[in-house]
């Protein structure tokens, strides 16, 4: 790939991710073109302006006539996704990609604000969001419940997925909370964000608190399965029964749109309201 040239504070954005549609509206742009969101819908957390977006096809697969008939000054996408799709989009307009998505949320956002010319804005959402985890991570020192350890999990037909670091785990780490041991590892730069695991390995899910990720029915249904029966399924055998979480009715589920989906600071910043939310109800209780 080769370097873009972006003319200062332009105008004119499209997004190609779910992390680059939050972190330009967090910056205070609203693009003229996104990709779909996974789900059906537009992500809660979001904010209203996102609707006056042109879709312009999916994260997977963006449409570049559509992008094109735009006029974009900037594009912003991920190296990870859209590498096949460099050449072609940087004839449209200056494309900006990113290594990767997820763990790297933070650094993401200081990318997207040098390309919009907004480096300041881009200092003050991610210190904003810093002080606020800190200031939540403080809070469950204080209250006794840091040393919880947290597991996030989301069920699929054939397998469970156990989030271990990422966007979501970067997250955790932030606010303060711990991980079983199961799901610690050492290197952050080149573990696996997650690891799938069938039903003789559902005790690896367990810990003080297991989050289930959750999103619509109609995003289940296009990977091919039905939320409820799966979720069922898995939540009737012996196994999912024993864990500690499970008898201690510590199990909680979340959105998946802005736990896993929206991978930028104002999903970071919805989840913070949710791990305050019941950490704090938890301690006072």
């Amino acid at each position: 790939m080769g370097t873009s040239q972006v003319a200062c504070a332009p105008e004119r954005v499209v997004t190609l991710g779910q992390g680059q549609t939050d972190s330009t509206l967090a910056l205070g742009v609203t693009p003229v073109g996104v990709v779909e969101p996974w789900t059906d819908d537009w992500y809660a957390y979001l904010p209203d302006e996102v609707e006056q977006a042109t879709v312009v096809g999916t994260e997977l697969e963006p449409d570049l006539e559509a992008i094109a008939a735009l006029e974009p000054d900037v594009i912003l996408g991920s190296k990870l996704r859209h590498e096949g799709f460099y050449e072609q989009l940087s004839q449209i307009a200056p494309t900006v990609f990113s290594e990767t998505i997820g763990v790297a949320w933070k650094e993401n956002v200081s990318l997207w604000a040098q390309a919009l010319c907004r480096e300041e804005k881009g200092e003050q959402v991610v210190a904003a969001y810093e002080q606020r985890a800190g200031e939540l991570a403080a809070a469950l020192e204080d209250t006794g419940v840091a040393d919880t350890e947290v597991s996030m999990i989301r069920f699929q037909p054939d397998q469970v997925r156990i989030y271990l670091t990422g966007f979501p785990g970067l997250v955790l780490r932030d606010a303060g909370l711990q991980r079983p041991a199961a799901q610690q590892v050492e290197d952050w730069a080149t573990s696996a964000m997650l690891t799938e695991i069938s039903e003789e390995r559902i005790p690896e899910m367990d810990g003080d608190v297991i989050f289930v990720m959750v999103s619509s029915d109609s995003y289940a249904q296009a990977e091919g399965y039905d939320l409820d029966e799966t979720m069922t399924r898995w939540t009737s055998t012996e196994l999912w029964k024993g864990l500690s979480a499970v008898q201690a009715d510590a199990v909680h589920k979340v959105n998946e749109e802005h736990w896993n989906l929206g991978g930028g600071v104002l999903a970071a910043n919805a989840m913070l309201d949710d791990l305050e939310a019941y950490f704090m109800d938890t301690a006072t209780s």
